[in-house]
């Protein structure tokens, strides 16, 4: 029994001497702390608190302010379309010709049958003036002088029948030139020469831009608050960096009970033309009220990888302290924290993504 027990102290005693020996001799002593980890040098920015106005977000696709197809008065053979697709045309300008011979010759023969109306009538009227003095003197009758009277009216009546008749002609012939309704741009043109054409056909398609207009349709929450004269900004796609001023100057009083939207009608000066019918934009109706909004530098947010939500670091006590937050569309430089920083925050700028939280921080 002796023998057991002085052989189990005996390897105890080895195995703490073993462990003493194989003992790393550099360690740090009992009591001592481990070294800090060396600061990261960093650039910092206080967040920006400015009063915004409060907007309504909405979608909608551009529309002419006019569109005319327009069609001739009279039918006819086109003899020329003098007019492109894409083309500038004014108020007035020709975009189609007709076939006017025959409508010129009506116009020559009532202008004949006036010419003919009008020596009958002045024949009648010098008649009548030199037998005034006679009817004085008893050489004709009255009766005759009344006979003449009366030749003198239904001439004249004739002369204004045929003068109507030539202003009809002279209409049909000015109807064979088809004119633009208002300034504007070729959108189609249907037609070519030879072409036979009638009063329900369409020579061209004008389109007027300038100003332009934008079918927005708003949500029924919405609704209210929306007012003739609100400012709207809009963007599209082929100018993403390019924001277009406007204002609201119609609203349908109709919630659409499909959709439950608001047709809102915004109108849009476009004077370089970048606006297009049929352009889908994205846009935002400016309330009169305002809201608090904090900002921070672009380069201050991250998203790490595999995480739903942007973050931001804080310097906070000489320590880098990670936020996540929720953000607004950028702004140009700045990026509109909707939630997560407060008013005084100061955001790390200086390589976000690289920091950890807690890490210490000198701040150049």
């Amino acid at each position: 029994m002796c023998q057991v027990r002085c052989a189990s102290g005996t390897l105890i005693v080895l195995g703490l001497f073993i462990v003493a020996c194989g003992r790393d001799k550099t360690a740090t002593p009992a009591g001592t702390a481990a070294p800090a980890a060396a600061p990261a040098t960093v650039t910092t920015a206080p967040v920006v608190v400015s009063q915004q106005p409060v907007t309504i977000q909405a979608t909608g696709t551009f529309t002419a302010a006019e569109t005319s197809q327009v069609s001739p008065q009279v039918a006819g053979q086109i003899v020329a379309t003098p007019v492109n697709v894409g083309d500038t045309v004014h108020a007035g300008d020709v975009i189609g010709r007709l076939d006017d011979l025959n409508a010129r010759a009506r116009l020559a023969q009532a202008m004949a049958t006036l010419q003919q109306a009008q020596a009958t009538a002045a024949n009648a009227k010098a008649q009548a003036e030199r037998s005034a003095s006679l009817v004085k003197t008893g050489d004709i009758s009255a009766s005759d002088f009344q006979t003449l009277t009366t030749q003198v009216a239904t001439a004249n009546a004739q002369v204004a029948q045929a003068q109507a008749q030539v202003t009809l002609a002279q209409r049909e012939v000015d109807q064979t030139v088809v004119r633009a309704p208002f300034r504007g741009h070729v959108s189609a043109r249907p037609v070519a020469a030879g072409q036979y054409v009638t009063t329900a056909s369409s020579i061209a398609t004008i389109v007027r831009m300038q100003p332009i207009k934008l079918e927005l349709q708003v949500p029924e929450a919405d609704a209210a608050k929306i007012a003739i004269g609100m400012p709207v900004s809009v963007q599209v796609a082929p100018y993403p960096n390019r924001e277009f001023l406007g204002k609201v100057t119609a609203k349908n009083p109709a919630i659409n009970p499909e959709s439950r939207a608001l047709t809102v009608v915004a109108e849009f000066r476009n004077d370089d033309l970048a606006l297009n019918p049929g352009m889908f934009a994205t846009a935002a109706v400016r309330l009169a009220e305002t809201k608090q909004v904090i900002t921070v530098p672009k380069q201050a947010v991250f998203t790490p990888a595999g995480s739903p939500s942007p973050e931001v670091f804080v310097a906070q006590d000489g320590k880098a302290r990670l936020r996540v937050i929720q953000t607004g569309p950028p702004q140009g430089d700045v990026v509109p924290v909707t939630s997560g920083l407060q008013p005084g925050d100061v955001v790390i700028t200086t390589n976000p993504d690289k920091l950890y939280d807690g890490q210490p921080i000198n701040v150049r």
